[in-house]
């Protein structure tokens, strides 16, 4: 199949692009045709020994809009528009990734070819979470989400919501990575969508006999992600006193670009300081590849506070055999067995990640355990190929019916 591959920015390294261009590299070593479109385009920033083997089509500076705040929307809109019209019109098949991809494929298909289009949905466009929830998931102090009553915010969401049924009920399949996200998008939106979680590379990521922590020595606490506020690095930061009260010597690393929300990133270095682990705390900023299998070698537990709906990050320190805390919110955690393969903390507590830590120090044996079966289970059940195995299933099943 000739399939266009639809995303929105590829000039960061972020866990969508990273398994989005993994699940295209795998269709494209299955001898499908591969042409990635973008808005934003950066070869040096995201992923380059990835988007070396791309055709990339890239939409003009000139054509480029604000993207934020209410007329953002629009103007997004009608880059998604003008982006249809870059597509070959020999295209099979759209394989839009999260949105406004998928605004894009509704363009392609109203304006110039009606042929199938999946739509892979990292998180429903209109809110990441439910709208009862939405008074709790964001932290003010620390975003630059302009503020709004939450009475109105639920009005604009609601708005919005009615607005993208168009767009989204125009996908002729759609992907989400857990249950989660098919039950909000089934509820706000209407629409059934086949859960397919994410892979790992295995071989990359391979697991690595690790000895456990000893009270006394110096503990390599690491977590990583794009800066931005549901990240919850915060909640790491602040658990670091606590440690320190039971004997610990944490040293915490967080990989990630924290260029991308400047006021996040003043405040979580304001409170290093209120805390009095400014020292302790190193904010590492972009980082490459080999960067990042350094960490997971040298780290001894990885902490994955996110208040998000799939972490990539939690395959991967999982599968290289690095016990990992993670919040039991959504998509990854639907995946893994507490106790057994990571440890659950509860999220927005720093507390409970405090104890988890603990407990890992504590129990050599449990320790041992999370490392050994945690990437047994990410190498049996996880991988880029299986993933894609299961896109490709999805698209030939709508190719037929369409």
């Amino acid at each position: 199949m000739k399939i266009a591959v639809i995303m929105r920015k590829l000039n960061v390294s972020g866990g969508a692009q990273r398994i989005a261009l993994n699940v295209a590299y795998e269709l494209q070593k299955q001898g499908h045709l591969i042409t990635l479109y973008t808005f934003f385009y950066d070869a040096e920033k995201c992923f380059p020994e990835l988007l070396k083997n791309f055709t990339v089509v890239t939409m003009p500076r000139s054509q480029h809009h604000r993207t934020f705040g209410l007329l953002g929307i629009l103007s997004e809109n009608r880059m998604a528009r003008a982006m249809a019209y870059m597509i070959d019109r020999n295209t099979e098949l759209l394989y839009p990734d999260d949105g406004p991809a998928h605004h894009v494929a509704y363009y392609y298909k109203k304006y110039i070819r009606n042929i199938p289009s999946v739509w892979n949905m990292n998180e429903l466009p209109t809110m990441r979470w439910p709208l009862e929830l939405l008074s709790i998931m964001e932290n003010r102090a620390y975003h630059d989400i302009p503020w709004r009553p939450l009475f109105l915010k639920k009005f604009l969401i609601r708005s919005k919501t009615r607005y993208e049924r168009g767009f989204i009920r125009a996908q002729n399949a759609i992907v989400v990575f857990d249950k989660f996200h098919q039950n909000m998008l089934k509820r706000y939106a209407g629409v059934e969508s086949v859960v397919i979680p994410s892979g790992v590379d295995v071989e990359a990521f391979h697991y690595r006999l690790r000895q456990p922590p000893r009270h006394g020595a110096r503990l390599n606490l690491l977590s990583s992600g794009i800066f931005l506020s549901y990240r919850r690095f915060e909640d790491i930061i602040e658990a670091m006193p606590h440690l320190i009260e039971k004997g610990l010597d944490p040293c915490l690393t967080i990989l990630g670009d924290y260029n991308t929300d400047v006021k996040y990133h003043r405040a979580l270095k304001a409170l290093c300081v209120e805390k009095k682990v400014e020292q302790r705390v190193v904010f590492f900023g972009r980082y490459s590849d080999e960067q990042l299998q350094k960490y997971l070698a040298e780290s001894h537990i990885f902490i994955y506070p996110h208040l998000q709906s799939q972490g990539i990050a939690v395959n991967e320190t999982v599968a290289s055999g690095l016990p990992t805390i993670v919040t039991p919110l959504s998509g990854t955690y639907e995946t893994v067995e507490d106790g057994k393969h990571v440890l659950f903390a509860l999220p927005r507590d720093p507390i409970s990640i405090a104890l988890a830590v603990v407990r890992l120090v504590d129990a050599p044996e449990l320790y041992q355990l999370i490392s050994s079966e945690g990437s047994k289970h990410m190498k049996e059940h996880f991988s880029w190929k299986r993933q894609a195995g299961e896109v490709v299933a999805l698209m030939e099943r709508v190719m037929h019916q369409t």
